[in-house]
């Protein structure tokens, strides 16, 4: 099989910083005729190593895997992510991946670290790549107005109910994706959602149809209740928040 440029991470919520790293990924391959490839992580390594933390994502699975291919990404491999994944050294951990996609060069951001405890930094996986025989590109955090974009800084916008916020670090409005109940959409509990009780203007998608109702994040983990009813009714619906009310 012919080598790719490879890019890992968790992605959660492919926001402004992932899609610089993926990006540059795009680009390198191209230029070199080869093609680009992205290892993502089911569940969040977060969720399986200290589930006590009650960590929410942003992106599901298939959200990360459609967005990284809008920005061009060739493959997304979705690696089930394990406690036996987790106790791999660094090298077994890079062999893991090699198996299934050769690598001409790997390319992360710069506090990227995989294997046993973190073992495998930035300097551990330049001598792995040495020794295997791929090059290590480091891209730089991105800054957005002096704020560095992250998935963790999104999660304390959305917190916060700062859902415009969100969205500049984001570069688009935050979704999430359920089923209509009544007057509710019920998400997954472990979704990242904005400040509960407060009131947000939300566009609401059915159908390959949309409509504007105002919504209200509830104490109860998933739930948001709509204020006006679903035009569709009952059924699988995407909600997109788009700014805070009250």
């Amino acid at each position: 099989m012919k080598p790719a440029i490879v890019t890992i991470g968790m992605f959660d919520g492919v926001h402004l910083g992932h899609h610089e790293l993926v990006s540059q990924v795009v680009d390198r391959a191209r230029s070199l005729g080869l093609r680009s490839f992205a290892v993502t992580f089911d569940p969040h390594p977060e969720q399986v190593l200290y589930p006590e933390r009650k960590l929410t994502y942003l992106s599901t699975a298939d959200e990360r895997r459609l967005l990284m291919q809008e920005c061009g990404i060739d493959n997304v491999w979705v690696c089930p992510f394990t406690i036996e994944l987790a106790r791999l050294e660094p090298e077994e951990f890079v062999r893991l991946i090699v198996e299934r996609q050769p690598m001409a060069e790997l390319w992360v951001g710069a506090d990227f670290a995989l294997g046993r405890g973190r073992k495998g930094t930035i300097a551990v996986l330049a001598e792995i790549g040495s020794k295997l025989g791929w090059g290590l590109h480091v891209v730089p955090p991105y800054m957005l107005e002096g704020q560095v974009v992250s998935s963790t800084a999104i999660r304390t916008l959305l917190a916060a109910g700062a859902v415009r916020g969100a969205a500049d670090l984001l570069g688009r409005n935050y979704s999430v994706s359920g089923e209509i109940e009544g007057d509710e959409l019920v998400v997954d509990p472990d979704r990242a959602l904005p400040r509960p009780g407060l009131e947000y203007d939300a566009e609401l998608r059915q159908d390959g149809a949309t409509s504007e109702l105002p919504v209200t994040v509830q104490p109860t983990p998933g739930r948001i209740s709509l204020e006006r009813p679903a035009p569709r009714g009952n059924g699988p619906a995407t909600l997109t928040f788009l700014r805070r009310v009250s």
